[in-house]
């Protein structure tokens, strides 16, 4: 991986890092391997009154997902000054969102970097980072990452 300023260009859009093809086990792997992670996580539930912040484990939460449709789910995790959100769209895709005026020079990108491989190692998957959008696959990849 490399910077490149023009992949980070502040252009109204925000950057989707996403693992395609994601199962209930890369789910597992990524909200345990958090838990033993040093940045910031941030956990809430979008219609519970108190939100301890406590990660559930994907099989709770995916269970609470579907049991409850009027229910939503927000993480958001610090690497760096960059925040990665994710909203739990979809089973089958793990995908965070940042805003690429967050990566602004070669610090900023290797918090980004960070985040991609940790991401990548934890679940064993390929990670790409791309312009945000909903058909991932369609859209060219900015950065690849492939876990060895």
């Amino acid at each position: 991986m490399r910077y490149r300023s023009e992949d980070f260009e502040v252009d109204g859009a925000l950057r989707d890092v996403c693992i395609l093809d994601a199962s209930i086990t890369d789910w597992r792997n990524l909200l345990e391997g958090l838990k033993s992670r040093d940045w910031t996580v941030c956990f809430a539930w979008t219609l519970s009154e108190s939100n301890d912040g406590v990660i559930p484990d994907a099989d709770g939460l995916f269970g609470r997902l579907e049991t409850e449709p009027e229910e939503s789910a927000r993480l958001a995790v610090q690497v760096g000054d960059i925040w990665f959100t994710c909203y739990f769209f979809d089973i089958d895709e793990i995908e965070f969102t940042f805003d690429p005026a967050d990566v602004d020079g070669p610090l900023p990108f290797a918090h980004m970097e960070a985040f991609v491989r940790w991401l990548g190692d934890a679940t064993r998957k390929d990670v790409v980072v791309t312009m945000e959008g909903t058909d991932h696959r369609a859209m060219p990849a900015l950065i690849e990452y492939s876990p060895t």
